[in-house]
């Protein structure tokens, strides 16, 4: 058993594709129909690339993509306002998407009730903008009568994922150190995220973005190609150094008993 010194008091979760929207689908569809109103075709490829960043800075990352680009021809002239346009249609969609697909992702209640029962405190952090993070906070409080410690949106501070600003903003409000707390994310930008914070980090492979299955659809896959989907995506988590790396939030609760006594 090899269980780390530090004791945990605090666990920072992202939430899609880490508690709720298996697959963290609502982001993707949302960039592929805004674009489409500009005639413009984007591969889910070039979405998770930067995922968990920004959404504003997402947009523009994506717009200056040599592929967005070309189809873009006589209209490069226009990419300032075509940007105003899809950043002003983009939360509207967003918000309308997060509320069509909002599922807890399987272990949700298990994991917090077991967070609690030892008095850890929670954080989150997440690329949305605040009026969209506002809103899951009211159904999380609604559904699951949750409420987690401390909350910062993207929009909340002046650097997002990967930069570190929101993880050290909830490190400062609930004054808990950094090597007490874990950051859990299903992006790489939000593993950099915790990493550039000197936090610990666990990466999520087949509830989120890297995988972009629905919980229904994942449950219809066999196991044998589940487990190969995982070994593929623990490499791009083990590329940036990800501390441990696990299927979904289910596992969590085995993996703080094993590596932190907890």
């Amino acid at each position: 058993m090899n269980i780390l010194k530090d004791k945990i008091k605090l666990i920072i979760f992202d939430i899609s594709g880490t508690l709720i929207d298996h697959g963290s689908l609502a982001t993707v569809y949302t960039f592929q129909k805004v674009f489409k109103n500009h005639n413009l075709k984007i591969h889910p490829e070039l979405i998770i690339k930067d995922m968990g960043i920004n959404k504003d800075k997402h947009i523009k990352k994506i717009l200056s993509h040599p592929y967005i680009s070309k189809q873009l021809k006589n209209n490069i002239n226009n990419k300032k306002e075509i940007y105003n346009n899809l950043k002003k249609k983009f939360n509207k969609i967003l918000k309308d998407e997060v509320e069509n697909k909002f599922d807890y992702i399987s272990g949700f209640n298990n994991l917090i009730k077991y967070i609690r029962d030892r008095n850890i405190l929670i954080g989150i952090t997440t690329g949305y903008p605040r009026s969209i993070l506002d809103y899951i906070l009211i159904r999380f409080k609604e559904d699951k009568n949750f409420k987690p410690d401390f909350a910062v949106s993207a929009s909340d501070v002046k650097r997002g994922r990967p930069y570190n600003d929101m993880v050290i903003k909830i490190l400062r409000k609930l004054k808990i150190k950094k090597f007490n707390t874990i950051k859990i994310d299903d992006s790489i930008s939000g593993i950099l995220e915790g990493k550039n914070s000197g936090v610990k980090t666990i990466g999520l492979t087949l509830s989120g973005i890297h995988y972009l299955k629905t919980s229904n659809l994942r449950k219809k896959i066999s196991k044998r190609i589940q487990d190969k989907n995982h070994f593929i995506i623990k490499k791009k988590f083990k590329k940036v150094k990800t501390d441990f790396i696990v299927r979904d939030i289910g596992e969590i609760k085995n993996l703080l008993i094993k590596n932190f006594n907890c």
